[in-house]
């Protein structure tokens, strides 16, 4: 029976489009995709966490070159837009195949010139050249929204969002410690409690509590897939103490079957002496 639940749970927990499997993480990245900000602060807070956590900077013949590496073509392209009306700067956009054990298509957004004052507009770098390990202290001292926008763009560039049930979870993999404490310290100022640990050699920030996950999908600008979520929930909740249910009856079933053939047993025994 809990074979027959748990397949259920994943075919309803999945959505069709164009022939295709979208998992919620992808449907909640995609929603965030379309999210309309108006605020420059926060728009420039998203870019900045994006660059933080998929960006690296290169030189090639002299010139220092911003490479964002993110997994869907619409976070590319609002990307794009983004880099081109707050910052002016011209970008273009590249796909590549699966690389470091990461599945399907991958698109890179590429900044040329100039390369590291973008850098530093971004929060990566300081106006000395030092690598920045954390998000930008304007996005540190920034306002609720400027962390909403941070959480967005973090969740855009390596978020996940697991099943509702025992092990439900909304995960950032951060590229470094300093920048899980800096996400952690967003979620504070949200009121959303948020804990950092080391998994396989990588530092991710974690939040497990449903009310947090469905408050803070709301924050980011996700309020579909939350409802979505919600409902995937309400459900497995309310299956949940049927199928123990179920599972208490049959094994109930099973001890008086049990007990029953011990008695038949004991009874022929007896029949057999006499």
């Amino acid at each position: 029976m809990k074979r027959v639940v748990d397949q259920r749970d994943q075919q309803r927990s999945n959505e069709k489009m164009g022939g295709h499997t979208v998992t919620l993480t992808t449907q909640v990245k995609e929603e965030l995709a379309r999210v309309t900000v108006s605020r420059p602060s926060s728009r420039r807070a998203e870019v900045s966490a994006l660059a933080r956590f998929t960006a690296t900077i290169h030189t090639v013949s002299g010139q220092v070159l911003v490479e964002f590496d993110v997994d869907s073509d619409n976070i590319a392209r609002r990307l794009q837009t983004e880099i081109d009306d707050l910052y002016h700067r011209e970008s273009t956009i590249h796909t590549t195949g699966s690389a470091s054990g990461r599945k399907g298509t991958r698109y890179l957004v590429r900044v040329v010139e100039p390369g590291f004052d973008f850098a530093r507009k971004v929060g990566l770098v300081t106006r000395g050249g030092q690598y920045i390990r954390g998000l930008s202290p304007t996005i540190v001292s920034g306002t609720v929204s400027d962390a909403e926008a941070a959480w967005r763009g973090a969740f855009l560039a390596c978020g996940s969002l697991t099943e509702p049930g025992r092990s439900s979870a909304l995960e950032v993999t951060c590229p470094c410690a300093e920048a899980a404490l800096a996400l952690v310290g967003c979620a504070r100022r949200l009121g959303i409690s948020a804990k950092t640990k080391e998994t396989r050699g990588a530092d991710r920030v974690s939040i497990r509590e449903n009310e947090a996950i469905g408050a803070l999908l709301t924050r980011m600008g996700a309020q579909q897939s939350r409802l979505e979520w919600e409902e995937q929930r309400q459900r497995r909740e309310v299956r949940s103490p049927a199928s123990r249910l179920a599972n208490f009856d049959d094994a109930n079933l099973r001890r008086s079957a049990r007990a029953a053939v011990a008695a038949l047993t004991i009874w022929r025994r007896r029949v057999t002496c006499e």
